[in-house]
Parts: C-alpha cells; sequence; structure tokens
C-alpha cells in the first residue's frame, strides 16, 4: 500500500523549522557520501512545455529510500487558470523497490528552497542581522522570508519588485500574514534596491532576471545573501562585482557549475576563483569549514536545488503523515 498525500496533507505535515532541520540532514548525508544525485534529465514535451526528472538515493545505516521528483514547466498554463510550474515526489523504499508514498509537490519544493536558505543564513549571516532586502514577490519569496526569519528574528523586510506589479506585493503580505499571524515581520515596498540595500544586513534573490539586481557598493561589510533565483546559465542576480568582494558557498559544485548563471558569468570574467575555492554548504553543516569568519566578511550562499532536498523533506513528510493518519492509501 502507498500513501498519497494531497498538497493540503503536505502543508499539515510540514513546517519551517522542521524543513529547515531536514536541510540540515540532506546535507550531512550528501557531504558524507551517502547521498547519489544522477544529473537532472529534462525533456521538451512541446516547443515551450518542459519535464525535469530528479532522482536521488539515501543510503544510510537507518535509512535507504530512493526519490524522483518530476517538475512540468508549462507557460501558457494561467492562461488555464493553472500554475505554469508542477511538481509531483514518488517516494520509495530502496532496500524493497516499494512505492511509500506519492506526494504532491508544489508546496514541499518551496519549503525546500526557503529552507535551504534558512540554513545557510543560520550559518553564515551575523547573529544580530534583522533586516532583510527581498528581490523578488513571486511563489518564493514568502517562503525565503519565512526561513529567514526562523532563524534571524526580523525587525524589518524591504521589498524590490522590479516589474511594477503591485498586486504581487500585496499578496506576498497577505501570504505572509497567513502564514505567520503575529509573528510576520513588518514589510514595507521600496523604491529601488539603494533604499532597501541601505542597513540592511540580509538579503534575499528570488527572481527569474537575466542582469544584476543591485550594485556592489550598496553591499555592505558584514551582508549575507541568498540568491536561489537564477537556475540557467543565462540568468543573473548578483554581479560579479559583488561576488568579487564574497565568501561563495554552494549547495553543490557540480550542479553550480551547470546552472548557477551568476557565478558561471563571473567565472568568465575572471572575476571570482574557480570553483575548488567555493564551499559546499554540506562542508559547513558538518563542521569542517566554519561559517561566518568575520563581522566584516559578505557571505554569498548560491542554490539552484538538489533531488536529495526533496527526498529528505518526503521522507519526513511521510513519517509525519502515518503518525496524524493523514492522506489516503492506495494499492499499487
Amino acid at each position: 500500500m502507498a500513501l498519497v498525500l494531497s498538497q493540503t496533507d503536505v502543508q499539515r505535515c510540514l513546517d519551517m523549522p522542521a524543513a529547515i532541520e531536514s536541510m540540515r540532514t540532506a546535507f550531512l548525508a550528501l557531504h558524507a557520501g551517502h547521498a547519489q544525485m544522477p544529473p537532472r534529465a529534462s525533456i521538451e514535451l512541446s516547443t515551450e512545455n518542459l519535464a525535469l526528472l530528479m532522482p536521488s538515493l539515501l543510503q544510510t545505516a537507518t535509512q535507504a529510500s530512493f526519490g524522483l521528483k518530476l517538475v512540468t514547466v508549462v507557460p501558457t498554463n494561467p492562461q488555464r487558470s493553472l500554475p505554469s510550474i508542477s511538481a509531483t515526489v514518488l517516494l520509495l523504499d530502496a532496500t524493497t523497490g516499494q512505492t511509500l508514498a506519492i506526494l504532491a509537490g508544489s508546496w514541499l519544493t518551496a519549503m525546500r528552497t526557503g529552507a535551504v536558505s534558512g540554513l545557510a543564513t543560520d550559518l553564515l549571516a551575523r547573529p544580530e542581522a534583522d533586516v532583510l532586502a527581498l528581490f523578488g514577490a513571486g511563489a518564493q519569496a514568502p517562503m525565503q522570508v519565512w526561513a529567514i526569519h526562523t532563524v534571524r528574528p526580523l525587525r524589518e523586510v524591504r521589498v524590490v519588485i522590479r516589474d511594477g506589479a503591485h498586486y504581487k506585493y500585496e499578496q506576498l503580505v497577505r501570504t505572509l500574514q497567513q502564514q505567520l499571524g503575529t509573528a510576520c515581520p513588518p514589510l514595507h515596498r521600496t523604491a529601488n534596491a539603494h533604499e532597501a540595500l541601505t542597513g540592511a544586513s540580509l538579503v534575499a534573490c528570488a527572481t527569474p532576471a537575466t542582469s544584476p539586481l543591485f550594485a556592489s557598493p550598496d553591499i555592505a561589510p558584514g551582508t549575507h545573501i541568498n540568491a536561489i533565483g537564477a537556475f540557467t546559465p543565462a540568468m543573473c542576480e548578483v554581479d560579479p562585482a559583488t561576488l568579487a568582494r564574497s565568501r561563495i558557498v554552494v549547495d553543490q559544485r557540480e550542479a553550480a557549475l551547470d546552472e548557477a548563471g551568476d557565478l558561471l558569468q563571473a567565472l568568465a570574467q575572471g572575476r571570482i576563483a574557480g570553483p575548488a575555492t567555493w564551499l559546499e554548504l554540506g562542508q559547513l553543516v558538518s563542521g569542517e569549514q566554519r561559517g561566518r569568519q568575520s563581522l566584516e566578511e559578505i557571505t554569498f550562499f548560491k542554490s539552484v536545488g538538489l533531488g536529495i532536498q526533496d527526498l529528505v523533506v518526503a521522507s519526513h513528510v511521510y513519517e509525519r503523515a502515518r503518525v496524524l493518519g493523514v492522506g489516503v492509501e492506495v494499492d499499487i
């Protein structure tokens, strides 16, 4: 029997603190060599539509599980009143090969993407950091705020939206108020990047930008930057000058070299050193490398997303669902 978990079921079983701890588990396993992740496969469904397949295997002394996430990208879906990106996660017992669960993947993906920024922030941001400059107001924006607020209680969130769509900002505020209630930090929209960054010690970039979102002089010493929007070589949120001033941490070097446009463009221009100088998040989680080395250091975390993140979060949701009696069992 397999457990089918809807979006609502997944939401009941996963909160941000648990998601952040799942990311800690995922990156410890990856660093220890307990995880296998073949390269992400991409299949064109049509001229515009795309399917992405992300398999991963986790094998430890106590757990052997396999996950496969399927993501579809259909840019015209909003015209059908459907989301442009949809995701489903398949969870299997790697010892028996049996299907354990089929999970709606959109909320799970958004949570794990936010949670990895939360983990990086916890390891790299200054302890007193409490003002966040947020670039973007799409689906991932509230997760970035929620995750960062979990590890560094925020005094203020300044939001920068390039396209000028005020409804996106209003939707962001409503979503965060629903998620955090009275714990929601104060938000306000700023006129430009310079205004948002003046006095900010935390930055979150969650946009599909193809050119830098801000200028390097606006980044003060001691700032921590999370960049999760750019996931192709042509995309870029952070300029080479900022990266040249920063200590660079990535989720995985191999994945970053395939997809992290920010880093690839700076590398091609000779503005930053090669990937051997980049740290992986697992090195910080394991204690092999120190997090922040000084109060003045600028730290930059780049995430492109890894299948092991989905697998570990899906495993947590599955176990939690069994405890809560959530989901529908089906015979597969």
